[in-house]
């Protein structure tokens, strides 16, 4: 399954402070396209705002637009009562959703701990 040409769903966020995207969660899927895009189409349809699973996808608004035949972008609206302004307000964030395919995938060598040195001693960790 985490070999190369098996499918994924890749769900990204945009973050608070840079409104950048940011990958928050991979999703293998077994089989072939077809279960990876309605995969991808289920998750579009009721992902929450972090991009994890939602427990209630009728809680909030949501509008759910196929930018391409395996992408998805997705508005999330939620709506509250504010107490100090004695009204609603409404925060709206973004989700993005796309089935692909791995192409490479190379684990990291092992973390090794450095060769004692004149570095580490001068420092007192030798």
């Amino acid at each position: 399954m985490d070999g190369v040409g098996s499918w994924w769903i890749l769900v990204e966020t945009t973050t608070w402070t840079h409104r950048e995207w940011e990958l928050v969660r991979t999703v293998p899927v077994d089989d072939d396209r077809d279960r990876a895009l309605a995969r991808a189409a289920e998750l579009a349809r009721t992902c929450g705002a972090s991009g994890g699973d939602s427990d209630d996808p009728g809680a909030t608004g949501r509008r759910v637009f196929r930018v391409s035949e395996t992408n998805w972008l997705v508005e999330i609206t939620h709506s509250r009562w504010d107490e100090s302004t004695r009204s609603p307000s409404t925060t709206t964030t973004h989700v993005r959703v796309s089935a692909a395919v791995l192409e490479h995938a190379h684990e990291p060598p092992p973390a090794e701990p450095p060769p004692p040195g004149p570095l580490r001693r001068a420092f007192g960790r030798g």
